[in-house]
């Protein structure tokens, strides 16, 4: 036995194996050497329409930041973040883990009838793990049976809610694709959804936040329009157990509310859920559901509303929003849809931008106010298109109008309030636009020399149970104005022409 193992490993290797070998090993090697240099000569991302970010940039040199590791640490974050043809790669990897049937972190289901139920800390869990910070939300502290209950009693005042979503018109199978995430998404048909946890205990101290705005500016009107998300309106029964409901959310809140007046976008959202009120490939809602909102808000206020027939309609094609990138579903990136806006047409508007310069997430310093185009026009295709006002987030945006209503109007807001203030401007003469995240004055100091006379906080359901939204706007409250212009630079403004 002995002799016939050492015979056999003293055998040489065919000649065919060895050439297949060789043949094996040089393919590999060149495969590397292409995408080592295609690394180097193809031109590096810059944006990643998929994850709706900027990529990161080369960092500057300096030799504190050479010495101390900082500058090799952010080339390698850059290296590795801007990576040539990022998103098509990221496209390309997602088709085929469809096409072998793996999906990762999530349940696919098709055709099914009923669901496992969880409990609504597990819903609340699921949903505050979110990648998106823009709908980041709290533990929720309610059962599943009040849940289901109070899911059951918004469904009576809509008139569709029960409808998993409008099926894609080339692929009726659809309408049975159900998956659900880990990071609280459902993709129900070609809609995707955000689970939400909610949280009553956030909600009271969003209340009280609110009131503290009253108390601090008491000859202001403060408004607070809570908006629902999709979740609310198209969940199908099976996902019952899995999200809590948005509405008695509302109702505790404003239940806490003192001298605050609640704006009832929730009912005028609910009247018209057969309509593109909200995005199906994004966690925003549809400009459409922006307007009966802003329109709710004008007859509460006491404001003049245009009719939306005094605004053009325009539309980017061929749109996929940010749940493509959170939920990795294939079926939103083969389903696109029209992203359709209102520009007004019958009142004139000067708007202009004090904007902050960031580094990391963090206010760093702003540059120069200048003058732009409040709608900003994007391209077929482009999944930035919700941009479409105002361009983003991280800036001060202040909309003077012909209205002639003597009112003035701050609106604080996470990014569902960007497509409010276009519907405003025949009723306000003068709109200012602060998000929650960007703000570096005294609130009651400015807005009280700028002579507000109304506030609004127009926040998403998930913001309005998030503790730190709350947070942002206490410290508005307090802290000391140290103004825009450290570290400023002069800016140019790339802006549509109207």
């Amino acid at each position: 036995m002995k002799e016939n193992n050492e015979k056999k490993y003293k055998e040489k290797t065919p000649k065919r194996r060895k050439t297949s070998n060789i043949v094996y090993l040089t393919t590999v090697l060149l495969a590397f050497e292409a995408i080592g240099l295609s690394l180097l000569i193809f031109p590096r991302s810059t944006v990643s329409i998929t994850e709706k970010r900027e990529l990161k940039k080369f960092p500057e040199f300096s030799m504190d930041s050479y010495f101390s590791g900082d500058f090799t640490k952010e080339v390698s974050e850059w290296f590795s973040d801007t990576v040539p043809f990022r998103d098509e790669l990221t496209n390309a990897a997602t088709a085929i883990r469809e096409i072998n049937g793996f999906r990762q972190d999530g349940i696919r289901l098709h055709g099914v009838d009923t669901l496992p139920q969880t409990s609504s800390d597990e819903s609340s869990s699921s949903s505050s793990s979110t990648s998106s910070s823009e709908s980041s939300s709290s533990s929720s502290t309610q059962s599943s049976s009040s849940s289901q209950s109070s899911t059951s009693s918004s469904s009576s005042q809509t008139e569709s809610s029960s409808s998993t979503s409008k099926p894609s018109k080339d692929d009726p199978t659809l309408q049975d694709h159900l998956n659900i995430t880990n990071n609280g998404i459902a993709v129900v048909g070609d809609r995707a959804l955000m689970m939400f946890g909610g949280s009553f205990s956030v909600g009271e101290r969003y209340a009280k936040v609110m009131n503290k705005y009253k108390q601090a500016m008491p000859n202001v009107n403060v408004y607070s329009m809570i908006i629902p998300t999709s979740c609310e309106f198209y969940s199908p029964p099976q996902l019952d157990g899995y999200h809590a409901s948005e509405l008695d959310n509302i109702n505790h809140v404003n239940s806490f509310l003192q001298g605050v007046t609640p704006v009832d976008a929730y009912s005028a959202l609910a009247a018209h859920t057969s309509e593109d009120i909200y995005l199906r490939t994004d966690h925003h809602w549809a400009p459409l559901g922006a307007y009966y909102a802003a329109q709710q808000f004008a007859k509460t206020a006491g404001v003049p509303f245009k009719d939306l027939s005094e605004y053009e309609q325009r539309v980017v094609h061929g749109f996929v929003g940010t749940m493509y990138g959170y939920s990795g579903d294939i079926v939103l990136k083969n389903n696109p849809e029209d992203f359709v806006y209102y520009v007004p047409t019958t009142v004139e508007y000067t708007t202009t931008y004090y904007e902050y310069i960031l580094s990391g997430g963090s206010i760093v310093g702003g540059r120069p106010e200048f003058t732009g185009n409040f709608f900003v026009k994007y391209n077929d295709g482009s999944g930035m298109a919700y941009c479409t006002f105002m361009g983003g987030d991280s800036q001060i945006v202040k909309v003077n109008t012909n209205a002639g209503t003597g009112r003035r109007l701050a609106i604080l807001k996470d990014s569902y309030g960007n497509a409010l203030p276009g519907y405003l401007f025949g009723s306000f003469d003068e709109i200012i636009v602060i998000d929650m995240r960007y703000f570096t004055h005294n609130i009651v100091d400015f807005l009280t020399e700028n002579g507000t006379t109304d506030i609004l906080f127009a926040n998403n359901s998930f913001h309005a149970a998030t503790g730190s939204t709350v947070t942002y706007y206490e410290n508005f409250l307090t802290q000391q104005d140290w103004g825009y212009w450290q570290n400023s630079r002069p800016i140019v403004a790339e802006t549509e022409n109207q």
